[in-house]
């Protein structure tokens, strides 16, 4: 073959400096499995001598490293399932990582995939990108590859797996019984303890992992803020009047209102 012929016409050796590779001395000695000894960028010289005739020439070799990035394992992505209750799917957007994954580090692009192969050979055919729908719920892992987009594209990368996590979102019952007092007076007020529903509210979630507030509207209900302060004893200001509960997963902070 012709890498035989060449092998047995040529001898090729490589050196640290010119001038031993002028000489020749001090050839390395293995020039199958070197570690360069200069970072980033490193000069070493080839010789290329013929075996008859002992002429040679000498060439430089330029060895580069080129730096990988340095990735943060993210947090997962989660979004309560709010869009449609119950299927465990939502759109992700997927930048919300790209903070943490880089750390502060410039020069670097990242595209998600749906697979760690994909990643890994930058398959176009997995790639994802926002507003990405999960397809496994109610938890999907899927990757970022990063790498550097300057240095003229080295092609140097990494990987870093990502949890997106869908939420479950509180259960309250469509249809919450009145309260009802009687007027002893007749003026349409009274005391009410709004929380003689909770059992109601609650049904089989454990009230340990929830915070249950009251509002005297849906706006305040929705934005968790102005909660009635003694839902125990709350004076009605209208009659009939309608209280809008928020029931909050105390761990994933999604919540549903009802009234």
């Amino acid at each position: 073959s012709d890498v035989y012929k060449r092998q047995t016409l040529y001898t090729i050796t490589y050196y640290e400096n010119m001038v031993n590779a002028e000489t020749p001395l001090n050839p390395i000695a293995t020039p199958n499995a070197y570690v360069n000894t200069t970072m980033d960028m490193q000069t070493v010289w080839v010789r290329v001598e013929d075996n008859s005739t002992g002429c040679y020439k000498t060439v430089a070799l330029a060895l580069i490293v080129h730096p990988l990035p340095v990735l943060v394992q993210p947090m997962p992505l989660a979004l309560c399932d709010v869009t449609n209750p119950g299927d465990e799917v939502e759109a992700f957007t997927l930048e919300a990582a790209n903070t943490e994954i880089l750390n502060g580090q410039t020069g670097i692009s990242l595209t998600y995939f749906s697979t760690q192969l994909g990643a890994d050979t930058n398959d176009a055919s997995v790639q994802i990108t926002s507003p990405y729908t999960n397809i496994v719920s109610p938890s999907q892992i899927i990757y970022a590859r990063a790498e550097y987009s300057l240095l003229g594209g080295t092609g140097c990368f990494r990987v870093v797996g990502l949890e997106l996590i869908v939420n479950p979102t509180p259960i309250i019952p469509f249809d919450i019984p009145d309260l009802v007092i009687c007027d002893a007076d007749g003026n349409g007020f009274s005391i009410f303890d709004l929380t003689v529903q909770e059992d109601i509210i609650y049904g089989t979630q454990n009230p340990a992992d929830y915070t249950l507030t009251y509002y005297t509207s849906e706006v305040d209900a929705t934005d968790g803020t102005n909660p009635i302060a003694d839902p125990t004893a709350f004076a009605n200001t209208s009659n009939p009047e309608t209280i809008w509960i928020r029931l909050e997963n105390n761990f994933t902070t999604c919540f549903k209102i009802g009234n």
